[in-house]
């Protein structure tokens, strides 16, 4: 006759794993999601801030050396993204860099809030454009010289 064991420990285990699987893989990915939109963040402020200080005159320079260096900044860091091309240009006196990103969520039916398996983001960074020349005669003036 064999020993009467209880096996309540084994069901509560089957019932409780896969929520507890579930919920740190949930982590994980909102973890990732939130590494790549601030990588993004990060690289989108830094073009516009490169694309303000260069010392070109002509817009259209500006802007073609602006993008070469968008370019180089999105090459692989990010894990789980990915990025749409930077939208550069100049409106009003400003650099106006913008880019998106988007991430695809293998296991749509646990984000019961946004029902789609793709999570966007995006970024804009607005920076007035920067004169040297002009820069430098105004602090002339400031100092008191001509």
């Amino acid at each position: 006759m064999r020993p009467k064991v209880n096996a309540y420990f084994t069901v509560e285990a089957a019932m409780v794993l896969p929520v507890v699987l579930g919920v740190i893989f949930l982590v994980m990915f909102l973890l990732f999601f939130q590494y790549d939109r601030c990588l993004m963040e990060q690289d989108v402020g830094s073009a516009a801030l490169y694309g303000t200080a260069l010392w070109e005159e002509e817009s259209e320079e500006r802007l073609w050396r602006t993008k070469e260096h968008a370019d180089a900044l999105y090459q692989g860091k990010y894990i789980a993204w990915e990025n749409k091309k930077a939208d550069i240009r100049i409106e009003q006196g400003k650099l106006c860099v913008a880019q998106s990103g988007e991430m695809r969520f293998p296991l749509p039916g646990l984000v019961f809030w946004e029902r789609k398996d793709i999570w966007t983001a995006s970024v804009r960074y607005e920076n007035p454009l920067l004169s040297p020349a002009k820069m430098i005669r105004t602090w002339r003036k400031l100092m008191g010289g001509k």
